[in-house]
């Protein structure tokens, strides 16, 4: 965990009432909480973030406080649970609003609003609230009711057509990539800048990001193409128009290694690594064009000769000699043998209370003066109920137990 005080954060003294879930809403909100800000996760018993029910689990125990993918998207993070479908749960959340600067959901359209929880509602209780919404497309529109995953914006914005074989079947990404990536980002450089605005004005603001459009910005490359010239661009799999030898080739034990030869330097160093192959010092292959125009024959040349070799050393040799070349990782590499990733101290065990030691991915980006860092571990379903309720909020002891009874916080 981070040795700083939480005081000393950057956002130190901002608190989120976090409605989201997935992967896109809580990616953007652990940032901030691993910078200081005071994240309420907000889930109910009878329905929590889906990922709690995603597996990889500690120990292959399956159990909604064992979830690795749950505990990656939410460290750091108070954890509260609260029956939205009771209305004395529905006041609590009123009542945590004016105690809060940043209000989140990543909801269809309309859900919050039925609850009493939109930003005019808010707004009524903080003047100042920034209001965020992550909806799969947006609010407005024909659309703005239809809710989905990142799986779904994997196909809505065009991914899959990009990703498979020319010719063959699509084949996706194989992951929610939008949840981890742009997203997330959108967001939160959204409520970055909702928070900036608010110091300098005092004024609070409706924020909207529409995940499709966010996802959209991964294909500017094929949507300019089309607005150029009408083309539609066809996937290439693991092929190049621009470089060859190129692909994602078997090696030893069954691993995978990439290589990616653009220039004719990079070609001579591939030849001298691979002193004595045929297709080393096939003139043909001496210059880009060449290359191109003979890229099929090569790749197979190529694809021989790296097939009976350990991928390490392959991936040391020819880095050593300057060509772009690396082993396929895997999360046992990244964790165990990555040389980069230990010497930045990228991953953190922090304990959980429930499956105790778990490894956590690093903040990607380092500030030299105000370093965040895992505050702690992902909460356990409804850890954090009294802390909040009780001291936060101030609710008597008699008034946390009728609720109880009533299902309030289940």
């Amino acid at each position: 965990m981070n040795d700083l005080s939480t005081k000393t954060l950057p956002l130190a003294g901002i608190r989120v009432l976090d409605f989201t879930w997935g992967g896109a809403g809580p990616f953007a909100t652990k940032a901030m909480a691993d910078h200081g800000a005071e994240v309420l996760k907000v889930e109910t018993a009878t329905r929590f973030d889906f990922p709690r029910t995603m597996g990889p689990y500690a120990g292959g125990i399956k159990g909604f406080n064992r979830s690795a993918y749950f505990t990656n998207r939410n460290a750091s993070k108070f954890g509260i649970t609260l029956n939205m479908k009771t209305k004395e749960a529905e006041q609590l959340a009123r009542r945590l609003v004016p105690t809060c600067d940043v209000v989140i959901n990543n909801f269809r359209a309309g859900v919050l609003e039925r609850l009493g929880l939109g930003y005019q509602d808010c707004a009524a209780l903080r003047p100042d609230i920034i209001y965020v919404s992550m909806p799969l497309q947006g609010n407005a529109g024909p659309q703005a009711g239809y809710s989905g995953v990142g799986h779904t914006l994997n196909v809505m914005a065009g991914i899959y057509g990009v990703t498979g074989y020319r010719g063959g079947p699509m084949i996706g990404p194989g992951t929610n990539y939008p949840d981890h990536s742009v997203n997330p980002g959108h967001g939160l450089v959204a409520i970055l800048a909702a928070l900036l605005h608010r110091r300098r004005t005092g004024r609070g603001q409706y924020v909207e990001v529409s995940q499709l459009e966010s996802t959209l910005c991964l294909l500017g490359p094929y949507i300019l193409a089309h607005s150029l010239d009408r083309t539609t661009p066809e996937p290439m799999g693991n092929g190049s128009d621009d470089a060859a030898p190129y692909g994602v080739f078997p090696c030893a034990d069954d691993r995978w290694f990439a290589l990616s030869v653009s220039t004719d330097a990079q070609f001579q160093g591939l030849a001298r690594v691979a002193h004595g192959e045929t297709w080393a010092t096939d003139p043909r292959n001496a210059t880009a064009a060449g290359r191109l125009a003979n890229a099929d024959v090569l790749n197979d040349a190529v694809a021989a000769w790296i097939k009976p070799q350990d991928g390490f050393a392959l991936m040391e040799a020819l880095q050593a000699a300057r060509v772009p070349a690396g082993l396929v990782q895997t999360a046992k590499d990244l964790v165990e043998r990555d040389p980069q990733l230990a010497a930045r101290g990228h991953f953190v065990t922090v304990d959980h209370a429930e499956m105790g030691p778990v490894v956590y991915n690093g903040i990607p980006y380092k500030l030299s003066r105000t370093p965040g860092g895992i505050q702690r571990s992902a909460p356990l379903l409804g850890e954090h109920n009294d802390l909040v309720f009780r001291e936060w909020l101030g609710v008597d002891d008699a008034e946390i137990e009728r609720m109880t009874a009533a299902d309030v916080f289940k």
